[in-house]
C-alpha cells in the first residue's frame, strides 16, 4: 500500500488544543499565490495555527498538485502549524487525489444525500483516509447560500435543514468521522440581516457530542459577538472565504481607480494580498487563536 509523505501539520492535536482552550482554528480558502501568502503570513504574524483550504473549484483552477506544492513551500518557511484541507469534497476520487498530493485533512460533503446514504459515503471516505492518518470532516444538515454571494436577500434556512442533534450523534458514531460541520443558522456568502447562530441548537449538539470538534461554515456574514461566543461550544474550526474575496476585490478596484497608469501586476496584486492578510489577521484574533501556535 502506498503512503504519502506529508509536509503539512496534522490537525489532530491542533483540534484537541482548540477545544481544551476554547478557541477556534481559522480555515481560509486559497486558490492562488496571493491568497496562500496572505493566509500563512497572517498566521505567522500572529503565531496562530492555521488551515489553508481549497475547494474543488480552486483545485480545478490551479491544479491539485500545483496548489499543494505552493502551499507546502510557504508552510515550510513558516514557524506555525499549517494544515492543508479539502473543502467540500464531493467524491472519494477527489479525496484520494488530495491525499496523494499531501493534504492532511479532507472534507467529504454528502449532506444533500439522504441520511443513510450520507453515512455510507462518509464511512467509505473515513475508512480510506484513516489509513493515511488523514483527518476527515463531514457535514450534516444543509448550509445554504453560495460562497462569494454578497448581500443577497430571500434565502433563509428552513428549520428542517438544521442539524438534528440525535442524528448527529448517530452519524458520528457510525462513520467514525473526526469533525462535523453543522447547520445552525449560517449561510455561505454574506446575506445581510439573515445570518445568526441558533445557540440553543449548538448547545444541544454539544451535549450529545461532548469534546467532539464541530465546524462552522458560512461565517462571513455572522456578527463578531456571535462568533466569539460560539468558540466556547466545541467549535474547533471556523471557515472564512467570502470576506477574503471581498477584501481582495475591493483592494483591486480601489487601486485601479487611483493608479490607472500602472501596469505592474505585482503592485496591483501586492496591495490586494495585504488587504486579504489584514482580514485574516482580524479573524484569527476574533477566533481566539492568536498566540496559540
Amino acid at each position: 500500500m502506498w503512503y504519502p509523505y506529508h509536509m503539512f501539520s496534522k490537525p489532530h492535536q491542533l483540534f484537541k488544543n482548540a477545544l481544551a482552550q476554547h478557541y477556534s482554528i481559522g480555515a481560509f480558502n486559497v486558490s492562488n499565490l496571493e491568497f496562500a501568502q496572505a493566509v500563512i503570513g497572517a498566521a505567522e504574524t500572529l503565531k496562530a495555527p492555521v488551515i489553508a483550504q481549497t475547494s474543488e473549484k480552486a483545485i480545478e483552477y490551479a491544479g491539485v498538485k500545483v496548489i499543494a506544492r505552493l502551499v507546502k513551500l510557504l508552510a515550510e518557511q513558516a514557524s506555525v502549524p499549517v494544515v492543508l484541507h479539502l473543502d467540500h469534497g464531493k467524491s472519494l476520487e477527489t479525496v484520494k487525489k488530495c491525499i496523494e498530493a499531501g493534504y492532511t485533512s479532507v472534507m467529504i460533503d454528502a449532506s444533500t444525500k439522504p441520511f443513510e446514504e450520507n453515512i455510507q459515503t462518509v464511512k467509505e471516505v473515513v475508512d480510506y483516509a484513516h489509513q493515511y492518518n488523514v483527518w476527515v470532516e463531514a457535514e450534516l444538515g444543509a448550509i445554504l447560500g453560495k460562497e462569494g454571494a454578497v448581500k443577497l436577500a430571500g434565502e433563509k434556512t428552513p428549520e428542517s435543514m438544521f442539524t438534528d442533534p440525535t442524528q448527529a450523534k448517530q452519524f458520528v458514531t457510525e462513520t467514525n468521522v473526526d469533525s462535523l460541520a453543522v447547520s445552525v443558522g449560517t449561510i455561505h456568502g454574506v446575506f445581510a440581516g439573515q445570518e445568526y447562530i441558533r445557540f440553543e441548537l449548538v448547545e444541544k449538539i454539544k451535549a450529545v457530542l461532548p469534546n467532539f470538534p464541530l465546524v462552522i461554515h458560512g461565517a462571513s456574514g455572522v456578527k463578531d459577538d456571535e462568533i466569539k461566543r460560539v468558540t466556547a461550544y466545541n467549535v474547533g474550526k471556523i471557515n472564512v472565504d467570502t470576506e477574503l474575496r471581498i477584501a481582495f476585490d475591493d483592494s483591486l478596484r480601489d487601486f485601479l481607480k487611483k493608479q490607472t497608469d500602472m501596469v505592474d501586476p505585482r503592485d496591483v496584486l501586492g496591495a490586494a494580498r495585504a488587504a486579504v492578510q489584514a482580514k485574516v489577521e482580524e479573524k484569527i484574533k476574533l477566533f481566539g487563536s492568536e498566540g496559540k501556535a
